[in-house]
């Protein structure tokens, strides 16, 4: 691209302008060294590594997207009974029988308590949660063995599950049914039914579902959890520089470089695409800067994004130089009553 610079005048003041019109072009020439390399797509700046960790897919990568404050999610909540082969262990709220074989009159239906223990006639509360009907009943023989000649006492399950059933009244009354749709908080914990805040934040879909199955299994062994990602709000980007609407975005999917871009509406005229500067971090925090020429880029070599990427687009030469033009040549010739003609291979219309 050529530059072409029309002074007119005379004396002193004309060879002074024709000295800021040759600088002029000098630094034109300069600043065009300063471009990007036509022979790259994506390089790193004064960094060999690539920290792009995303792989390029038609669906939201789930398995690889690490949750974040303000992210929806879906938890739902699958039974499945199954036949086991180890016996029936007690839990708090169940309800057993205990029956003495030769005193009727001692028989009574009672409820594990939250402290795992329960009320027997003539004797002290005794613990029994964890421990099976059998069990129960070879310690309630001992402890009335003072008390009664040889005594026969049965232990039944009258009611049990009742963790499931509270979780099952909980789930009802949610307008989704058996499932729970809920926001990770700003400190990245979720809260759930009958078990303790979970963080999620920084974790994948696939691990936070592992650690509500390992949650649950210690109350509700026959609990199954899957975890489904609704809606993303934290995984953000930001788009700053020669674009027609500068600020954060959030990425709804797998977002490169040019998408990120038209999500601020595209370049302006004045934007240089072989200088993109992406810029975000590694696993350690530190910063890693990149420059994309968009003029190269193709399909399956844009440039994926992280979660808090910064997207600059910076002023072109020729851009830079106009602005160059109009602080030094133009608002001098102005104040002393001269005009200037300025014309390029662009298709800029010359003016006098």
């Amino acid at each position: 691209m050529r530059t072409i610079v029309i002074l007119h005048g005379k004396g002193l003041l004309g060879k002074r302008l024709q000295f800021i019109a040759m600088t002029f072009c000098s630094a034109v020439i300069a600043l065009g060294g300063c471009v990007a390399t036509r022979d790259r797509a994506v390089g790193p700046v004064d960094h060999p590594a690539q920290a792009i960790a995303s792989a390029i897919t038609n669906h939201f990568p789930t398995s690889l997207y690490h949750l974040s404050e303000g992210d929806s999610l879906e938890v739902m909540y699958l039974t499945r009974p199954k036949e086991t082969t180890t016996p029936y262990k007690l839990q708090v709220k169940d309800a057993i029988d205990l029956e003495f074989t030769y005193h009727p009159e001692m028989n009574r239906t009672v409820r594990i308590r939250p402290d795992g223990r329960i009320s027997i006639p003539r004797k002290k509360d005794v613990a029994v949660a964890g421990m099976t009907p059998d069990q129960v009943s070879s310690m309630l023989k001992q402890v009335y063995s003072d008390l009664l000649k040889d005594p026969e006492i049965t232990v039944s399950v009258r009611e049990f599950g009742a963790k499931l059933d509270e979780l099952q009244k909980a789930l009802a009354t949610a307008p989704y049914g058996q499932a729970r749709l809920i926001n990770i908080r700003p400190d990245g914990r979720i809260s759930l039914p009958l078990v303790a805040d979970v963080q999620a934040a920084g974790l994948t879909v696939p691990e936070l579902t592992e650690t509500l199955n390992r949650s649950y299994k210690s109350v509700i062994s026959d609990m199954n959890i899957s975890v489904l990602l609704r809606d993303v709000v934290g995984n953000l980007v930001f788009v700053d520089g020669q674009v027609e609407k500068p600020g954060v975005f959030t990425m709804k999917g797998p977002t490169t470089v040019q998408q990120a871009i038209a999500l601020a509406n595209g370049t302006k005229p004045t934007a240089e695409p072989r200088c993109v500067l992406v810029i975000n971090k590694n696993a350690k925090g530190q910063i890693v800067p990149k420059t994309v020429d968009l003029t190269k880029i193709t399909g399956g070599t844009d440039y994926v994004l992280n979660k808090n990427d910064l997207v600059y687009v910076p002023r072109s030469m020729i851009s830079r130089a106009d602005i160059w033009v109009d602080q030094n040549i133009k608002q001098l010739l102005l104040f002393n009553g001269w005009s200037l003609g300025l014309s390029t291979q662009a298709g800029r219309q010359s003016t006098r």
